[in-house]
């Protein structure tokens, strides 16, 4: 599980479906994680799109539109050894019952509720209780952050490139200062990167793709000096992103990623920042919290470069 949480969800009676949407909804917001709802009505059902097993959760009416019924759609579903989880309701709930009994097996592994607003949203909320308590273990938390932060720090190499190739020659000599101090801080280990990074034709672009020569840090840093120029120069609101973005990008993500890159299996506690963090629902929920914000700042900043410069 990532940041997202798909359903997939058969009902064909709109308004039904758009006032019980917005309830499960907000379910999903209380673990930080964002809904990505899509509803079919039976008619347009495709097992093709299933066999990926790329939803987290399917919701399935029993009576649907043309005559259709949801223990045919549900029986296929399960006939391809896909073992989505599967919440089905109805308010004939006795014929409900009756046609999942003809249909086991392979009808198995299945929810049942009525269609009320209240009983239907509570097992609902029960349901995504556990698919998202089954995700939760340290595995799972180590690998959705490691691959979130390393897309994050592809995509601020990446708004370092857009500044060099759109920015005046004034303020290239900012950015070309700010990467050649981050190469003189290197250390004897890395002073043949450094060399060659200093007699290629380009040090800047040469420097910042490298990727052994720049740490997340130091991109961090030549960021900070990116920042006032797009302020200052390229009008962009302060409001963008915010003043100190490198400690808010440590603060937020990174030094959760060195410290979760460093656990071993069944490992309950992770030091950050001189306290003692337990690896419970709340840590899950805190970075799940913090990878969406991130994302979202840097996905401001992206789309301000390339719209605005």
């Amino acid at each position: 599980m990532n940041t997202t949480f798909k359903i997939l969800w058969f009902e064909d009676e709109p308004a039904w479906f758009n006032m019980e949407k917005l309830r499960i909804e907000e379910i999903l917001r209380t673990h930080y994680l964002i809904p990505v709802i899509e509803r079919r009505d039976g008619d347009d059902f495709d097992l093709e799109e299933l066999t990926g097993n790329d939803y987290d959760l399917i919701f399935m009416d029993y009576k649907l539109a043309e005559g259709k019924t949801g223990d045919t759609i549900v029986a296929a579903i399960r006939n391809s050894y896909i073992l989505t989880d599967i919440l089905f309701y109805s308010s004939e709930e006795q014929n409900m019952l009756s046609a999942i009994r003809k249909q086991m097996p392979p009808i198995d592994g299945v929810y049942l509720t009525k269609r009320d607003y209240r009983i239907f949203t509570e097992k609902a909320e029960r349901i995504i209780q556990k698919i998202v308590k089954r995700s939760e273990d340290v595995v799972n938390l180590r690998g959705f952050v490691l691959d979130n932060t390393s897309a994050f720090e592809v995509r601020i190499r990446e708004i370092l490139n857009i500044c060099w190739q759109k920015f005046k020659p004034e303020h290239k000599v900012v950015l070309s200062e700010a990467i050649e101090k981050q190469l003189e801080n290197k250390s004897a280990r890395v002073e043949t990167q450094i060399k060659a990074a200093k007699g290629a034709e380009c040090t800047f672009t040469y420097a910042n793709n490298n990727p052994y020569t720049l740490s997340v840090a130091d991109r961090l840093d030549i960021l900070q000096a990116v920042l006032p120029i797009l302020n200052e120069t390229y009008q962009m609101p302060i409001t963008t992103v915010p003043h100190d973005f490198k400690q808010y990008y440590l603060d937020k993500v990174n030094v959760y990623r060195n410290k979760l890159g460093h656990i071993t299996l069944g490992e309950k506690i992770i030091r950050v920042n001189g306290q003692d963090v337990e690896i419970n629902q709340d840590l899950h929920r805190l970075l799940r919290r913090n990878i969406s914000e991130v994302d979202s700042t840097i996905q401001q900043l992206e789309m301000y470069l390339t719209n605005h410069i």
